[in-house]
């Protein structure tokens, strides 16, 4: 990240975009966004590696540490990455790297009734999506404490310290610290129960296999929309990117990519008419 020296230009960065959200239209909740913003800026810089709670969008919000809750909620409920619009006020969504949970949160601030499967292997992680979510009173939100794979069984899972909480992975070259087992599951199976609204997928670089798996499966079309973050991976998954697409692409789905060269942000919507089958 970024030095935080320079709070003038942060506050530009998290303050005003934020401030335009719904929950923020009403003066005395700018006022205290502005200084929650604040106060985050200067934990992040000065004690860092210290948990932190902080009252955000209207939730009680936990993470492991300032810089990492500043990050999320930039990236979550700032550019608002995962926005989609549901065709009725109770979707189900399925979200396959939920993290600390910000995630969840942010799909609940759009449907309060949404139905969620919240997929997460990572232990360090797992201990603040547990506690957003019950924190928060959430309904309707089902934590698997797993990762998703091309295999029902156990996976090795790579993960970094508690300041570096996203960077965990099937692969040893972005996960790097630390060496677990996990369970693994099907991706496949959980599509087998209902067609989804969406499939949220960041599972950083373990996206191919996947896909791949739920391809062969026959259940790509359960879903009606895919949201994937595709993050810079090593050599041998350069052509990950370009498989991806062809698989949508041929399961009838249109495609919208925003993002830089490392990483990137799919986002592939069902369309009957672009070629696929009706389900």
């Amino acid at each position: 990240m970024k030095s935080l020296v320079n709070f003038y230009s942060l506050i530009k960065v998290y303050y005003f975009p934020a401030s335009g959200h719904a929950f923020y239209k009403e003066r005395k909740r700018r006022v205290g966004l502005f200084f929650t913003i604040l106060l985050l800026l200067i934990k992040a810089k000065f004690s860092n590696e210290k948990e932190v709670k902080v009252r955000l969008f209207g939730f009680e919000v936990s993470a492991n540490s300032p810089q990492t809750l500043l990050l999320l909620v930039k990236e979550i409920f700032i550019d608002q990455v995962y926005h989609f619009h549901a065709s009725h006020p109770a979707p189900k969504i399925i979200d396959a790297g939920a993290n600390v949970g910000i995630s969840v949160l942010y799909f609940k601030s759009l449907y309060p009734n949404a139905q969620i499967i919240a997929i997460e292997p990572n232990p360090m992680a797992l201990q603040y999506l547990e506690k957003n979510i019950s924190q928060n009173f959430l309904e309707g939100v089902r934590v698997e404490k797993a990762c998703i794979s091309d295999k029902v069984g156990k996976e090795k899972f790579y993960y970094s310290n508690k300041i570096n909480i996203a960077n965990a992975s099937l692969f040893a070259e972005i996960g790097k610290d630390y060496l677990m087992e996990v369970d693994s599951l099907l991706l496949s199976d959980f599509l087998s129960e209902d067609v989804y609204d969406l499939v949220k997928i960041d599972i950083e670089g373990a996206e191919r296999q996947v896909l791949k798996e739920l391809k062969t499966s026959g259940k790509l079309q359960k879903s009606k929309r895919y949201i994937i973050e595709y993050h810079y991976a090593p050599d041998y998954l350069k052509d990950s990117l370009q498989e991806i697409q062809e698989t949508f692409s041929e399961a009838g789905f249109s495609s919208r990519i925003t993002g830089d060269d490392r990483d990137k942000l799919l986002n592939f919507e069902y369309s009957p008419y672009f070629g696929g089958k009706k389900l």
